[in-house]
């Protein structure tokens, strides 16, 4: 997966992902660092990258489509230490691949991931 992760996101996830084999694009270390989220959202259409993100506006569904850009993820793991947040995020990751992420947001919690579009919002 091509992904693009926010500020935000603990580097043990990213460091994760790219040993799973993912290109991604660690916004702390680019041009972006600082940006704001309808910048992030910009540069995911152009490129179609998938929002890696634990800020909840990226949730907005109506703000920021899933299926324009690659597909979002928020990650809401909240109150843990940074070991457990990276845990529970390796488990519920698995449960996802590049098909079923392409144009959808996925909402990470706890209990696992939702996945959702927004065509499930207007109807």
């Amino acid at each position: 997966m091509k992904i693009i992760a926010n500020e935000n996101v603990y580097e043990p996830i990213i460091e994760f992902l790219k040993s799973e084999g993912h290109n991604v694009i660690n916004i702390r270390r680019t041009s972006l660092s600082g940006a704001t989220d309808d910048e992030i959202y910009e540069k995911a259409i152009k490129d179609k990258l998938i929002i890696l993100t634990m800020d909840k506006d990226f949730s907005r569904i109506v703000r920021f489509p899933p299926e324009r850009c690659g597909g979002i993820i928020v990650v809401k793991l909240y109150g843990m230490i940074v070991a457990k947040t990276t845990e529970i995020f390796k488990q519920h990751f698995k449960s996802l691949d590049e098909k079923k992420i392409t144009g959808r947001l996925a909402i990470m919690t706890r209990e696992g991931v939702r996945l959702r579009t927004s065509r499930e919002v207007t109807e």
